[in-house]
């Protein structure tokens, strides 16, 4: 089991070498926004795991999710407005696209963890597929909202069949190193606690049944996730942040890991950026589907198959 400084150290690696990679592409200025914000981001997983509980009052109630994410928020209207002609009079479409960026990861969170059944014979059960039907109807509604007034097409939020040729070698690529990642992490007691979601303890004599019916809900959580984070925030963000969309996006999508065993909470860090840059290069959320699923389904069957 790693220590958090060695988590830390490991994510800290991996930033810099994404820093390179990011001002060879991108310039130095895009490098530099995305360390800063990566290093913001890191500094926010010390703290809640080593420092302050912040997991504890950052799900207490919707105020105090408001103030966590908006770190990220407020570094995206920093930006925002340091990059536009006019300062800091952005459009309507901008100011929209900064609240939602703000306000829908804390909404989501103080929504899809009401529990609305409290008995019955497997109240868990109904609880988790609450959390998924809850989760994928804010993830798919804000961003077909806002494209309905800013007058864009949701089809730009990466949703592209073009992948089938430019992504299909790095898809066949990353399918079994992410497998292999999540079977040896899955001994991690940390992991062996959180995952799956679904008790299927709980569930009686069909508890098989409906660990299935979960898992097919929780993939689509995961697509919509995608949909949201890679789709959205990064290609909605392209007009008001440019490039620095994607670390802005990468920043929210680590906090909204906080309460997650630390090592996924850094390396979500990492992932979003990589999945980010990606979707960008490709116009195409595809990888960042298929990395998920992967990722998703491949931990509850390596946890189911460990114990």
């Amino acid at each position: 089991m790693l220590a958090g400084w060695q988590v830390l150290t490991l994510a800290a690696v991996a930033v810099s070498v994404i820093f390179a990679v990011v001002w060879h592409v991108h310039g130095g200025r895009a490098a530099a926004v995305m360390l800063a914000l990566s290093g913001a981001a890191l500094a926010c997983v010390w703290i809640s795991y080593e420092v302050l509980p912040v997991e504890q009052w950052r799900r207490a109630s919707l105020v105090n999710g408001l103030l966590v994410f908006a770190l990220p928020g407020l570094a995206a209207v920093v930006i925002a407005a340091a990059t536009a002609r006019r300062g800091w009079r952005l459009s309507r479409d901008a100011w929209l696209y900064l609240v939602l960026l703000w306000a829908t990861p804390p909404v989501l969170l103080a929504v899809s963890q009401w529990q609305p059944a409290r008995g019955g014979g497997d109240p868990d059960f109904a609880n988790s597929l609450w959390w998924s039907f809850s989760t994928i109807a804010i993830y798919v509604a804000v961003p077909v909202g806002y494209a309905a007034i800013a007058r864009q097409s949701v089809r730009g939020y990466g949703l592209s069949l073009r992948f089938a040729r430019t992504e299909g070698a790095l898809i066949l690529l990353i399918a079994p190193v992410a497998l292999v990642m999540v079977w040896l992490i899955s001994a991690d007691a940390r992991f062996l606690l959180t995952y799956p979601f679904y008790d299927v303890g709980s569930g009686g004599d069909g508890a098989w049944v409906k660990l299935l019916l979960f898992e097919m809900a929780y993939g689509a959580t995961f697509v919509a996730l995608e949909f949201f984070f890679r789709g959205f925030l990064v290609f909605a963000g392209l007009p008001v942040l440019g490039i620095h969309a994607v670390p802005v996006m990468a920043f929210s999508y680590c906090l909204l890991h906080l309460g997650k065993p630390m090592p996924e909470c850094a390396s979500s860090l990492i992932g979003g950026l990589i999945l980010g840059y990606l979707a960008v290069r490709f116009r195409s959320i595809a990888v960042g589907v298929v990395a998920h699923l992967t990722l998703a389904w491949g931990m509850d069957a390596s946890v189911l198959s460990r114990r």
